[in-house]
C-alpha cells in the first residue's frame, strides 16, 4: 500500500533481520490475502494491522513488477502511525531523501507510477 501526504512523501517501514523478503530494507505496508478476501480488503487490513492507518479511497497500481501483485495507493488515511512487531521503524520519506534508506526492490518504482499516473 502507498500512502502519500499531502507534501508527496510516502510512508515506508523497515523491515526486520530475520524476516524472509526484504530483510532490513524499506518498504510499503502490505502482506498476503486470508480467505475470502479481496486483494482491496486485504490491503486495507494489513495496512490497519501493520502501521493502524484507517486507509480509504484506494486506486489499484497498474506497474510492472517482478511478480504479480495486487498493489494500490491512497492519500485519504486517518490515524497516527504505531508499528506492529514485524517491523522495525518507520518513516514519511521525501522522494529527493531515497537515496538515504535501503529500499526493498521497486519502491522507488512504484512510488515514481503513483505521481506520474495519479
Amino acid at each position: 500500500m502507498v500512502i502519500l501526504d499531502s507534501t508527496d512523501r510516502v510512508l515506508l517501514l523497515k523491515r526486520p533481520s530475520w524476516i524472509h523478503w526484504g530483510a532490513n530494507k524499506w518498504a510499503f505496508p502490505g502482506g498476503k490475502l486470508e480467505q475470502g478476501e479481496t486483494p482491496m480488503q486485504a490491503a486495507t487490513r494489513e495496512t490497519k494491522e501493520e502501521t493502524e492507518l484507517d486507509v480509504s479511497n484506494l486506486r489499484a497500481v497498474k506497474t510492472c513488477l517482478d511478480k504479480p501483485v495486487d498493489a494500490f495507493y491512497t492519500r485519504d488515511y486517518q490515524g497516527n502511525v504505531k508499528i506492529d512487531w514485524e517491523h522495525d521503524d518507520w518513516a514519511w520519506v521525501e522522494p529527493q531523501a531515497f537515496g538515504t534508506y535501503a529500499l526493498a526492490p521497486q519502491v522507488q518504482e512504484m512510488y515514481e507510477w503513483v505521481i506520474q499516473n495519479e
